[in-house]
């Protein structure tokens, strides 16, 4: 590798595969991809390390896949951290400004940020990050984006604190030691998925990508440019596997083979006298499309009910001027689209392939397949500064933030930025 031209490495660390990405960085909207590889990975369920093992062996795999290719060495990495378990709380705190002027500084900034956190750090979660969405000063009705120098007698701060359970950090950190992988830096894998998925419009006028991987589904919101809700259920395209596998007495490998091969959720486009031949425990079999994609829909009707409560409890669903973006390996299934209208009631697409990364003609089709959007992402996040926000509403209080947010949400300048 011309090491004149700095390079930058990512790696996704997913349920069902580990996928790298190395990039030639050229110009931060330039990246020229290098190596590539995907490796499967067994040794995760649902998004969870369950064989430390396994994980270390499928990072190796895919590193090493990578590092032949491009002809070079990994050190470090971006690596995307799973969302399974995160957790995001709305939180706030006040202080008074209490100088001579009432001049607010960084103090009593950092200060309200203290104060917000001190009400919902655990001491078995660790603190990702936590984004400003705006400051209340003298309990105006209006946030205002970047308070220092202002004038008030006390301010409130409100913000999102993205938490994980410290155990998940620390297999984490131990599957990238164990695999002898140092960290650049850490960024939750749906805004790595975003940052590839999503035009800058989209998260503009509100969007809902939906990431359906083998064990999860992450739902992220974005509203004004920052992401607005996030939230992950515990469905994925293994459970529509293990459907086909359970109703037609087969195994799990033929299930999926007749799921990636024949699979379909949109019954108009699937012709009645199609007959599909596969292995059952018992011997052959043989099945019509029609009620191969009848037991997969079923599923897939299960994840988008759960995704449409998510959205309507949240009140998101109204703000979906862009609809909703699909994304993952699931998601790929022919018919999703129009599935996807039609049980959330609003438009519906796949993810943009990101302009911004692409590698030579031989290896242009891979890279825009949807196992290396989250890596995409990544290399993409590597070169920007772009700070997100998460928002999980559980009850009426934090329903009521929600609407209020996207008037505040705009970036703050260097200067507050530098505080988080």
């Amino acid at each position: 590798m011309n090491e004149a031209v700095p390079s930058v490495v990512a790696i996704d660390i997913g349920t069902h595969k580990v996928s790298v990405l190395i990039g030639k960085v050229h110009a931060p909207d330039n990246i020229q991809v290098i190596g590539m590889a995907t490796a499967r990975n067994r040794g995760m369920n649902k998004g969870k390390i369950v064989s430390l093992d396994k994980v270390i062996t499928a990072i190796k795999n895919a590193v090493q896949e990578a590092e032949d290719m491009a002809e070079c060495r990994v050190h470090s990495a971006w690596i995307s951290i799973p969302s399974a378990e995160l957790k995001s709380f709305y939180a706030s705190g006040r202080t008074p400004i209490e100088n001579s002027d009432h001049t607010i500084t960084t103090s009593e900034v950092v200060r309200a940020l203290e104060l917000a956190k001190a009400s919902h750090l655990t001491s078995d979660h660790y603190l990702v990050s936590a984004v400003p969405l705006g400051f209340e000063l003298d309990d105006s009705a209006e946030w205002v984006q970047n308070p220092i120098r202002m004038s008030a007698h006390s301010m409130m701060g409100h913000y999102q604190l993205m938490m994980l359970p410290i155990s998940t950090m620390q297999n984490l950190d131990r599957a990238l030691k164990g695999a002898n992988i140092g960290v650049e830096k850490m960024v939750v894998s749906c805004l790595a998925t975003s940052e590839a998925s999503l035009l800058k419009d989209e998260k503009e006028y509100g969007v809902c990508l939906v990431d359906i991987g083998a064990g999860t589904t992450n739902i992220a919101v974005y509203l004004d440019g920052r992401l607005a809700l996030t939230h992950t259920l515990q469905r994925g395209g293994e459970h529509v596997t293990r459907d086909i596998a359970a109703v037609l007495q087969t195994t799990t490998e033929e299930a999926e083979r007749l799921k990636l091969l024949y699979g379909c959720v949109d019954l108009k486009v699937v012709k009645p006298d199609h007959m599909i031949q596969f292995q059952g425990i018992d011997g052959p079999q043989t099945i019509s499309r029609i009620e191969l994609a009848e037991i997969i829909i079923a599923r897939y009707e299960e994840i988008l009910t759960q995704v449409h409560q998510v959205l309507q409890h949240n009140g998101a669903i109204h703000g979906l001027y862009h609809g909703v973006v699909l994304t993952g390996d699931a998601s790929q299934i022919e018919g999703m689209v129009n599935l996807a209208r039609h049980m959330l009631g609003v438009s519906a697409h796949l993810g943009n392939p990101p302009v911004q990364v692409h590698a030579d003609e031989q290896n242009q089709a891979a890279l825009r397949r949807s196992q290396y959007a989250t890596a995409a992402g990544l290399l993409m996040f590597s070169q920007s500064d772009t700070q997100d926000s998460l928002v999980e509403s559980t009850d009426s209080e934090k329903l009521s933030i929600f609407g209020r947010v996207g008037r505040a949400w705009s970036a703050l300048n260097n200067q507050l930025k530098s505080i988080f």
